[in-house]
């Protein structure tokens, strides 16, 4: 598996991915705007994981200045790993290559949002080192 930074070129790989996470499909034009937005973003990435050439997942992060613990922390807007291709550790793989990368550039924490309803993706979180808050699920990065 490897994990990279999404571009403009990827962008209907990763539309279909982003339709799937969805699970109904998004006006294109409007998605691409939005992609295009997103690259442009400083502190802002957005990555693809690929098996071979099958995309397989992506995830959205971003980086935020805390008032509430003065630095900067990682958030990820969006994470998903297609439904045939769980449990074969892609999900770890891409949770590994952002939190190190939100490390590297010098966050302290990364926060994720997991719906209630979503056992599942909480579990996954929880088992990395996330605990649950009232927002959302936190990890310290120090």
């Amino acid at each position: 598996m490897i994990v990279r930074n999404v571009t403009m070129a990827e962008a209907d790989k990763l539309y279909e991915l982003v339709c799937a996470y969805r699970k109904s499909p998004v006006a294109k034009e409007n998605f691409l705007e939005r992609l295009q937005e997103a690259l442009e973003q400083s502190g802002r990435r957005v990555v693809m994981a690929y098996n071979g050439a099958e995309p397989v997942g992506f995830a959205d992060i971003e980086v935020r200045s805390s008032l509430c613990e003065c630095a900067n922390v990682g958030y990820i807007n969006a994470f998903y790993v297609k439904d045939d291709w769980r449990e074969r550790n892609i999900g770890g793989g891409m949770l590994l290559s952002v939190t190190t990368h939100l490390k590297t550039i010098g966050c302290s924490s990364v926060y994720a949002f997991c719906p209630r309803v979503n056992i599942r993706s909480q579990e996954f979180l929880e088992k990395r080192g996330f605990s649950k808050n009232e927002y959302g699920f936190w990890r310290s990065l120090k």
